[in-house]
């Protein structure tokens, strides 16, 4: 299990310098023990964007926005409808809701077996993941209504 997380820790360590290169503020990977993951933050078009590395899963990666989108009591409907859409659109990312339903997270999943993302490619998970953030929040917005 230790080699594992050190291989991952490294992993986690490449992503970051490609992320550095590439011009953007990317944290030193940081070890979770609660839930077992190596987790990179990055500053990416505005946002704060998590990278999450699962040692229970070493092939699967998850690019986050949490919590970027506050839902009012009465804005689920325009939420629901608004998710649904960027589901349908957005390409790769998605978007869901936490489990009390006030908050939105946007997410990318992807498998990588060790054999290397390249800097474009992780670049394009970040991208697609603000543009279904973006997507949603624009159409969540309540509608005006006519009087």
């Amino acid at each position: 299990m230790q080699a594992l997380k050190t291989t991952l820790g490294a992993r986690a360590t490449s992503y970051q310098h490609l992320l550095q290169e590439a011009g953007y503020r990317a944290q030193d990977p940081q070890w979770d023990a609660d839930t077992n993951t190596w987790d990179i933050l990055v500053k990416f078009e505005g946002a704060s964007l998590l990278i999450v590395l699962d040692l229970d899963d070493a092939d699967f990666v998850r690019v986050l926005l949490p919590n970027f989108y506050r839902i009012t009591p009465g804005g689920l409907d325009d939420a629901m409808v608004a998710l649904d859409l960027a589901n349908k659109k957005c390409k790769c990312a998605k978007v869901y809701l936490n489990a009390a339903c006030d908050n939105a997270v946007a997410a990318v999943e992807f498998l990588d077996r060790g054999d290397g993302c390249s800097g474009a490619t992780l670049l394009r998970y970040l991208a697609m993941v603000v543009n279904a953030a973006k997507f949603f929040a624009h159409r969540a917005e309540p509608r005006q209504q006519d009087n």
